[in-house]
């Protein structure tokens, strides 16, 4: 499913999630897009997929469960809308995101659960209760996982492979 397809940032009385990111265009073409400052580019917001599949495999980006890269791509063809949207591998005139996950894990995890949170909401205020429910669902599980991937952390972990006086973190 292209990333792009009924995306409800097309609507303006949506608010949909994004994420900061350096963006530089070669006259209407994608050049780069980068998680860093980079040359040439300027500060722009990447919103987020509207996409199950795709905001679930943001999930585990986020919580370092996937080591795969992160896209972007414009969110409708022509070229006045400047908009670009995260997306998978191999989208047609997609870009790689450059830049350490890490930087922005946090954030991307964040950005991705309210993404999930805002499409049931969505759902749910059209009447779509079942859809709603689904969505509501993905965010509660990516919520455990994100609960999950913090416990059995030692205390070195914890403080940074530091020694601490008892303090569990």
């Amino acid at each position: 499913m292209d990333a792009r397809a009924q995306h409800p940032a097309l609507d303006p009385a949506i608010a949909w999630p994004t994420l900061g990111m350096w963006v530089r265009w070669d006259r209407e073409h994608l050049d780069l897009v980068s998680l860093a400052p980079a040359r040439g580019a300027k500060a722009d917001q990447v919103l987020l997929p509207c996409s199950p599949e795709l905001l679930v495999q943001l999930g585990k980006i986020s919580l370092g469960g996937s080591r795969a890269g992160l896209y972007a791509v414009r969110l409708t063809e022509d070229g006045a809308d400047h908009r670009l949207v995260l997306c998978q591998r191999g989208s047609e005139g997609s870009v790689r995101i450059s830049g350490a996950m890490s930087s922005i894990a946090e954030p991307l995890y964040g950005k991705t659960r309210a993404a999930m949170l805002a499409a049931g909401r969505e759902k749910r205020a059209a009447g779509n209760q079942d859809e709603a429910a689904q969505w509501s669902t993905m965010a509660r599980q990516l919520l455990m996982a994100k609960r999950a991937s913090r416990r059995g952390r030692s205390v070195r972990t914890v403080s940074g492979g530091l020694p601490t006086l008892g303090n569990r973190g």
